[in-house]
Parts: C-alpha cells; sequence; structure tokens
C-alpha cells in the first residue's frame, strides 16, 4: 500500500519557491556552577574525601593507592623491564582474593548492580566501584577485600598475564602505541621509565609472572590509600566505610619516585616503521610541567585549558578545522596539555593516509606556530567560553564524573572548591589573558615529531619539512 503521507502531500499548500528563513537563536548568559560540596576527613587512621550529592540513586567509591608506572623495578643488566607491573598488578586485584574466587567476585560485583573499575598512572592506582547508594557499605566490604586480601594464586595469576599479553600483541599490531612509544623515547631516552609507555609492551608483559606481582603489591599497595566517596552523604556512613576499607592497611607506603627529566637534545623527528602501512599515525609534543608547578609559577590554569580548547581541544578548534575540512587529511586531530604528576606533556596526535603524511606535519607545525604568534580570536573564545561553561555542569551529573574530579583534587593537593572557582573564572577570563598564558606554556621550537608508518614513502621528504619548520 502507498504510503499517503508523501513529500507533495506533506508540502501541500505550501510556497516551497520561497522558503523563510528564521533567525538562529542567540545564546543565553553563561550561569555560575557549584560544584557539590567536600567534606575532607580523617576516619579509622585514614585519609577520606567526600563530595555530597544530595537525592542521588547512585554512589561511586574508590581508593587511590600508591605503586604507578615509575614504582615499577628497573630491568637488571641485560634483563627485559616489567614495564606495565603496576597495572597488570591493579588489574589481579579481582582475579580472586582470600574470600572470593575470580568468579564468585565478579557476581558479588554484579549482585549489587556495581561497575568495577582499576586504573594504573606514572605514580598511583586506583580501584573504583559504582553502584546503587544504598549498597554503598558492601560496595565498600568488595574493595577492601581486593585492595586488602588478593589471592594472586598462580593459576589465576598465569591465565590473566597470558591473556593480558595476548592482547598486548594485538594492541601494538595496531597502529597508535609504537608511535607513543616512538615520542616518548626521543623526549626521555629508552633507558628512562618515563621514556618508555605506562602499560608496557608485549615483551615486557610476557616476562610478569606471580612472583613479581605479589612482590609490587606487598610493596606499593599496602599503604591506606585515600578512600573516595561520591554520592548522597545523608545515606552514606563515612565512618563505617572508611572503617572498612582502612581495616587492615600497612601504617605507611613509600612515595613513588618522580622519574627522569627529559632528555636535553631531544631529536627532532622519529620515526617507527611500519613497512607496507597504508596510514601514519602522527604524535607531536614536548614536556611541560605539572598543574601544580605551572600554578606556582602564576600560570593562569583557566586561561590555559581554554587556549588548548581553541587550539586542538574541540571539533571547532584551529588543527581539527584545518587538517580535518580544509585539508581533508583525516577525520579528526587532537592536542591537549596533560598537566598531571610527576610531569606535564603537550601533545598533538591524528591518523592521515601515507601519502599525506609530510604536509599533515608540515601543516600542524604551521598551525601550531600561527596559533603561537597570533594568538586567538575574540569570537574563538566566546565560542569556547560557552562550550566549556556548558560542559562542565553536562560532564559533572554522574557520581563517576564528580569522582574523578576527586581524584584530580586529592592528586594535586586542591581545594575542595576549585571546580566552582575555575567555573568562575572560565566565565571572565579575558582574550589577552589566553594567549598570553599559551605563549608562556607552549613552545613550538621544541616540538618531536614522531611518525608511524612506512619510511620508504615519505622518510626523506619528512625529515626535510621537519628541519624548515
Amino acid at each position: 500500500m502507498r504510503n499517503p503521507l508523501t513529500l507533495p502531500t506533506l508540502l501541500k499548500g505550501t510556497d516551497v519557491t520561497s522558503p523563510r528563513l528564521v533567525a538562529r537563536p542567540t545564546p543565553a548568559a553563561q550561569r555560575p556552577y557549584v560544584f557539590p560540596e567536600v567534606r575532607k576527613l580523617s576516619l579509622s587512621g585514614g585519609r577520606v574525601v567526600a563530595a555530597h550529592l544530595p537525592g542521588q540513586p547512585l554512589a561511586w567509591l574508590g581508593v587511590m593507592l600508591g605503586g604507578g608506572a615509575l614504582a615499577e623495578p628497573a630491568p637488571s643488566a641485560g634483563g627485559v623491564a616489567l614495564d606495565g607491573l603496576s597495572r597488570a598488578t591493579v588489574s589481579l586485584l579481582d582475579e580472586g582474593t582470600e574470600n572470593y574466587t575470580a568468579d564468585e567476585f565478579g557476581a558479588a560485583v554484579e549482585s549489587l548492580g556495581g561497575n568495577w573499575g582499576v586504573d594504573s598512572g606514572w605514580q598511583s592506582t586506583k580501584v573504583t566501584i559504582n553502584l546503587p547508594v544504598t549498597r554503598a557499605t558492601a560496595g565498600a566490604d568488595l574493595l577492601a577485600e581486593a585492595v586488602r586480601r588478593p589471592a594472586f594464586r598462580e593459576t589465576d595469576t598465569r591465565r590473566f598475564l597470558g591473556d593480558l599479553t595476548s592482547a598486548k600483541r594485538e594492541q601494538f599490531a595496531r597502529p597508535g602505541l609504537r608511535a607513543q612509544q616512538a615520542l616518548r623515547r626521543a623526549v626521555y631516552g629508552e633507558q628512562a621509565r618515563y621514556g618508555r609507555l605506562p602499560g608496557g609492551t608485549p615483551e615486557s608483559t610476557a616476562a610478569l609472572d606471580g612472583a613479581a606481582v605479589r612482590a609490587f603489591h606487598e610493596q606499593w599497595l599496602r599503604g591506606p590509600g585515600v578512600l573516595l566517596v561520591a554520592g548522597d552523604l545523608d545515606v552514606i556512613d563515612l565512618e563505617a566505610l572508611a572503617a572498612v576499607v582502612f581495616a587492615g592497611a600497612a601504617a605507611d607506603a613509600p612515595s613513588t619516585p618522580d622519574g627522569e627529566a627529559p632528555l636535553p637534545n631531544q631529536t627532532r623527528l622519529t620515526i617507527a616503521d611500519r613497512p607496507g602501512a597504508v596510514q601514519s599515525t602522527l604524535r607531536i609534543g614536548h614536556p611541560v610541567l605539572t598543574r601544580t608547578e605551572l600554578a606556582a609559577s602564576g600560570v593562569d590554569i583557566v586561561a590555559l585549558r581554554v587556549a588548548s580548547t581553541i587550539l586542538g581541544g574541540s571539533f571547532s578548534s584551529r588543527l581539527n578545522h584545518e587538517l580535518r575540512e580544509v585539508k581533508g587529511y583525516t577525520y579528526g586531530a587532537h592536542s591537549s596539555f596533560d598537566l598531571g604528576r610527576p610531569q606535564g606533556f603537550y601533545s598533538m596526535t591524528t591518523e592521515v593516509q601515507t601519502d599525506s603524511t609530510v604536509p599533515a606535519v608540515a601543516d600542524t607545525l604551521r598551525i601550531i606556530r600561527e596559533f603561537f604568534d597570533g594568538g586567538a580570536t575574540e569570537a574563538e573564545l566566546e565560542l569556547t567560553r560557552a562550550y566549556l561553561a556548558g560542559a562542565t555542569p553536562i560532564g559533572l551529573q554522574s557520581p563517576g564524573a564528580v569522582g574523578e574530579r576527586l581524584i584530580e583534587m586529592t592528586r594535586h593537593g586542591l581545594p575542595g572548591d576549585f571546580v566552582t572557582a575555575e567555573h568562575a573564572r572560565l566565565l571572565e577570563v579575558t582574550l589577552d589573558e589566553v594567549n598570553t598564558t599559551l605563549r608562556s606554556v607552549l613552545r613550538p621550537a621544541d616540538l618531536v615529531v614522531a611518525v608511524e608508518g612506512d619510511e620508504s614513502v615519505f622518510g626523506s621528504e619528512l625529515a626535510k619539512a621537519v628541519r624548515e619548520a
């Protein structure tokens, strides 16, 4: 049967030759945002940082511990580095405990309606769980079970590490990681832990075993850590949670070292050769100071965030617009400042077809230089201000998102109202402040270019383009 609602029927009686253009609505004035109330407490021998979310039916709990990639043992002379040990250890915490098998632990998390998560950075590890607020105490029991009483049974550990090694081989078979590895090696040197990937390689992962995992946990993850909570604190009993999570913790834990400084004379261009590759992966960047160091030296963190977003942090950014929309090199280009501890890094990432490698790198370096020299425009500032001001409340609607800001707060020693203060600063930052701040941090002449692709196709031309940039 023919659909009677055809286009001619719908347009019957409509003058389609004279379409009426409707004026685009003007954006509303940006409004202030207030981050949830934060409580910082000392309970049961440990630190607690909690955000109050009245009426929120879900809760997020996390334990932030030491360790991290910089705590991993240095390779012995001629031996294989145990890179990725920290991440493997924290990932094994729920693969069986003193009171649960791996399957039983997973079932226990699911029975609470929970979502389990782990992560390991350069100087810390974290274990988290999202679940209904009424199950928060039971969730803390599982956190304590995993963190304080992991079994690391040999069969479970061997199975997990075998799967991890296979996954790592598959990851390295795809573009991306080798470019990132080449960039870090060029900046820090291969012997420095910072010069290698935090998650390790297929070779380093294959060298891990149960003894290394147990030793790492014993040395670095036995301390009390910090209990982080985001949820309705009228429902959650923080004292009960702290008593459970901190029970059995070691009185103290060693501090993870800060790692090595960048090389004094860095290679400007490095290529991870992938013969026959039809596309190239670009990673371009240089080290910067941490958030704490930048703030101490007078750098406006909010102004830097705005400048970073204009340059490469949104779809309408300079880099994405020109490399994607104008040149057609890529589906997307992104750059940002990672101001984490113990060292920060500015980096740009994109993927292009092999025959576009040289012009894409040349244009990227040109765009960054032009932005550094000429700065952002007033129109770009207002568009980015509206985008970031609107994204803040939207991005912090879930307990998990609030919990991530608690991690940032704890890692950098920030006050409980730092999100509120930074949002207010966003609404008043000026164009001159944005451009001046960027020029105090970004160093176009120090950018290191790392490319993963078929060197035989573009190697000599790329070297010339980078020299002339």
